[in-house]
């Protein structure tokens, strides 16, 4: 997968998690927060320090996915976790069972 596609399909996964009720952010790890903008890894994953990490075979398809989130005080985080991974999934057309969702903090 070209890495103009493969940043299009983290967007497109970033997009439909933010959308989901209850989540106040994606969580990046600091070694993303201090990479210049569109400096991408080369290998089938992306960025290990990415709030949205998806990993792809040699096809392009999506076998692994961890996302990093933050969830709002009033939601469940539980329910919420589930609704991102829901949404992950459906995003990268992609089996909900290789969707990993962390919650690394409640605002």
């Amino acid at each position: 997968m070209s890495n103009g596609r493969a940043q299009a399909l983290d967007r497109t996964v970033a997009d439909a998690v933010l959308a989901v009720p209850g989540v106040a952010c994606l969580r990046p790890g600091l070694r993303a927060l201090l990479h210049a903008p569109g400096v991408r890894p080369a290998s089938g994953a992306s960025d290990p320090d990415s709030a949205v990490r998806i990993t792809r075979d040699s096809q392009g398809r999506v076998t692994a996915m961890h996302i990093r989130i933050v969830v709002r005080a009033e939601r469940q985080a539980a329910r919420t976790a589930q609704a991102v991974r829901a949404a992950a999934a459906a995003a990268a057309a992609a089996a909900p069972e290789v969707v990993r969702v962390t919650v690394t903090g409640i605002v």
